[in-house]
């Protein structure tokens, strides 16, 4: 059996990107494709020669080629995906968040669509990303408002047509089951991502990696402006307790200007083991921004420690109120200090015990991942 992989965007390593690689493991002579390469920040989890060659003819990864930029080339990526030629493959397997299930496969091809999310632009956060546009500013909403509007109406059309071309979807969540239904009137098939829960538990041996203060808490994220990060550095900057920012993003240089005290700190992308050690030498997790399934949260409760959050969204489906979570309810973050005031005084008394968040976690391993997803693929 030939086997394709189809991911939007291998320009980072994030949790998509955990279940590509999940994907690569059950299937290892498959080929990849993707709207975006950037070899020097994936081609060591995805070399560069298991690329299809059609990647280097897209006119995505040409413009990327150009400007390095992703979002200079969203505009293409629609006709990109859909010019694609996957008439030799027998399955194809796509990982999408926004345009990836736009594919075109013949009828006598396997179609699966892993669905991380139904494009939130396009849908339930459209008036969100209209005001972080600053599209009410005066020439923005004569000249440049009228023109993302129709596209978000263009690409909706385009989006639910599409979404009927796969034979299996597959959903990261009950929370984006219930987004796929509402958006796309199509059932789908839950199973939440893989997480290395085996890597974080382990206990490290020697090592020489050093610890940004004696106690902190810590951010794990791509330092984009869409994931609320300087919410909480906003709070954090009226708090005592230290929080270490790990990651990078194009958001970072803005981020870093917003903090007024030494008790935040910004480090660039970690891997491997010492981004292990500085979770596991961690108090816990701030996860401050909206996900339909975050493997950070789980990746943390496999080294034995808490999460802080919004009380909504998938954390529901994954975290037990109370033992391995707290939580802030109001959206506008306006409770946020109180109750995380109380999550740390838990904190300190070992209210999320150690054992509780490890037995939690050991729900969304690779293994499970792994096993269920081949049983689903195989009665299509």
């Amino acid at each position: 059996m030939k086997v394709a992989i189809l991911h939007e965007m291998l320009i980072k390593l994030g949790g998509a990107e955990k279940v590509v690689e999940n994907f690569m493991k059950l299937f290892p002579d498959a080929t990849i494709f993707t709207l975006i390469y950037d070899e020097k920040k994936c081609g060591k989890v995805f070399p560069r020669e298991k690329i299809s060659p059609q990647v280097w003819k897209s006119k995505t990864q040409k413009r990327y080629n150009l400007f390095k930029r992703q979002r200079f080339c969203l505009a293409l990526m629609a006709i990109s995906v859909e010019n694609f030629d996957f008439s030799e493959y027998d399955l194809v397997i796509c990982s999408s968040s926004w345009f990836a299930h736009w594919a075109i496969t013949k009828p006598e091809t396997k179609f699966v669509v892993y669905c991380h999310s139904p494009a939130r632009y396009m849908w339930d956060w459209t008036n969100e990303y209209k005001r972080d546009l600053g599209l009410n500013s005066w020439w923005k909403k004569y000249f440049l408002k009228p023109f993302i509007e129709r596209t978000f109406y263009k690409n909706r059309q385009w989006d639910l047509m599409a979404s009927s071309r796969a034979d299996l979807i597959i959903a990261n969540s009950k929370n984006t089951s219930n987004r796929i239904k509402k958006y796309y009137r199509r059932e789908s098939k839950i199973l939440y991502p893989p997480v290395e829960t085996q890597r974080f538990a382990k206990i490290l041996e020697k090592n020489n990696f050093e610890k940004p203060f004696e106690k902190y808490y810590i951010i794990i994220s791509a330092l984009t402006e869409f994931k609320k990060i300087e919410i909480a550095i906003s709070w954090f900057n009226e708090l005592d307790e230290n929080l270490l920012i790990i990651w990078a993003g194009d958001f970072r240089e803005n981020l870093e200007k917003l903090t007024k005290k030494e008790n935040i700190k910004f480090t660039w992308a970690k891997y491997d083991d010492e981004l292990v050690f500085l979770v596991q030498n961690s108090s816990g997790l701030i996860f401050p921004w909206e996900e339909d399934f975050g493997i950070v949260p789980i990746e943390v409760m496999s080294a034995w420690k808490p999460v802080f959050a919004y009380k909504g969204w998938w954390l529901l489906e994954t975290n037990i109120e109370w033992v391995t979570w707290s939580f802030f309810e109001d959206k506008s973050w306006k409770d946020f200090i109180e109750k995380f005031e109380i999550f740390h005084k838990n904190n300190l008394k070992n209210i999320y015990t150690r054992e509780n968040c490890i037995n939690q976690a050991k729900n969304f391993s690779q293994e499970i991942f792994e096993k269920n997803f081949l049983e689903l693929i195989s009665k299509i």
